[in-house]
């Protein structure tokens, strides 16, 4: 138990609406999400925690191995979404309790579809943390006049002819949506956070680490 508590499994995600960026300027959702799983990575083993990627039955470890293994799982997430073989929801690893789960999306699917995913890793008596990353662009709808909307998965295309009309119910969704995230976290225990890709990854990331620190953590 001491062991497991000690130890943290992270997922990134990095399927089709990870590489979105609204703006050339800015980074795609499945960067930030690549970058800051590697730096919580190398914070945590710093501070003597043992880390692995979610989903691929890799004993946790600590030092460059951690690394690694968290840098070689993105890519084969990269590769198997080429293929066709991406997912959107975290995987589901028989991990034990006490351990902790650090998961990395958008979270733009159902919200039953994420509960699903989740609920085992409640069941099972294991921690988790929540960081949602959007483009600026997904929280706002700044878009004007006849837009054409294409689903980076396969989800189809919708055109809209005046979009600013749209643009309040819109956002009552996205906050809707949130908002039942954030309640999903918090009847399981869990922690949830927000972050956009116009926003400093060093914020998210200490965010990230201090919740992770805090008593109780682990």
């Amino acid at each position: 138990e001491w062991e497991a508590a000690q130890s943290a499994w992270i997922w990134s995600d990095q399927s089709k609406s990870m590489q979105y960026r609204s703006n050339k300027n800015l980074p795609e959702k499945a960067e930030h999400a690549g970058l800051l799983s590697l730096a919580l990575a190398s914070l945590l083993v710093r501070g003597g925690e043992q880390v692995a990627p979610l989903g691929y039955g890799i004993r946790p470890s600590a030092g460059r191995n951690a690394i690694f293994f968290m840098t070689n799982a993105m890519d084969q997430e990269r590769a198997a979404e080429e293929r066709g073989q991406g997912r959107s929801v975290p995987p589901f690893e028989a991990l034990p309790r006490h351990g902790q789960v650090i998961l990395m999306s958008d979270f733009l699917e159902p919200l039953s579809d994420l509960h699903a995913a989740i609920s085992g890793y409640v069941d099972r008596g294991v921690k988790g943390h929540l960081l949602q990353i959007l483009d600026p662009a997904e929280q706002n709808l700044p878009f004007t006049g006849r837009t054409r909307f294409e689903g980076m998965e396969s989800e189809g295309m919708a055109l809209i002819g005046r979009v600013e009309g749209i643009r309040e119910d819109y956002r009552d969704t996205l906050n809707n949506h949130r908002e039942g995230l954030r309640a999903m976290a918090q009847s399981a225990g869990w922690t949830y956070a927000l972050h956009t890709t116009d926003q400093p990854l060093q914020a998210a990331l200490l965010g990230l680490y201090v919740t992770l620190a805090e008593p109780g953590a682990y």
